[in-house]
């Protein structure tokens, strides 16, 4: 009769192993995860000092087949669907954000897209990066910490809620120091249609 002259390995070793194991694929997925950036955005305070002067967003500084489409874009999502934003794409040397849709929510709007790091390391990009302002110049930004770390040519889901009254101008700022702020508008005021 043969006898197997290795010793068993304890049980105890087995269960080390195991939870080393766990813990690196846990650290190696937590690096590979990219976060996405959803928030609710919430009305702030005017700020004491002027805002910036905003893009055109009043339906008098377009062209007559510009209003047509800005009217349109507010007639679709009027009516419950979603609609394009009227600048979907801005970039810079770093980062490209993409505005995919517009759609109702109750309330306001819902902004959804895709955040890009464009550079050759990885690019962290924090949910106060994007502030929201309406055409009556009101602020919203989002209480939220969240931080995406992208790295390079790596995307992120974009999904903000905003309490945009109907037919107010919207405009997204990124604003992602040491770059400039990239500006996109994405709904036209068409209250000023009617005026």
């Amino acid at each position: 009769m043969m006898h197997d002259e290795s010793p068993p390995i304890p049980f105890w070793m087995i269960g080390i192993l195991g939870a080393l194991l766990l813990i690196g694929m846990s650290i190696f997925l937590q690096q590979n995860r990219t976060v996405a950036l959803i928030d609710r955005f919430a009305r702030q305070p005017t700020p004491a000092l002027p805002l910036p002067a905003l893009p055109q967003l009043e339906i008098q500084s377009l062209s007559p087949d510009a209003q047509e489409a800005a009217r349109q874009l507010w007639q679709q999502i009027m009516a419950g669907n979603r609609s394009q934003a009227v600048d979907p794409v801005a970039s810079n040397q770093r980062l490209r954000v993409v505005i995919d849709g517009i759609e109702p929510v109750p309330n306001g709007v819902r902004i959804r897209g895709m955040v890009t790091n464009l550079t050759d390391g990885n690019l962290q990009v924090p949910i106060s990066a994007f502030e929201l302002r309406d055409s009556a110049g009101e602020s919203y930004r989002a209480p939220g910490t969240t931080i995406a770390n992208l790295s390079p040519g790596a995307s992120t889901p974009l999904e903000l809620s905003v309490p945009l009254p109907n037919g107010r101008g919207l405009l997204l700022i990124t604003h992602l120091p040491p770059d400039p702020p990239l500006e996109q508008r994405l709904l036209i005021d068409v209250q000023g249609a009617s005026s």
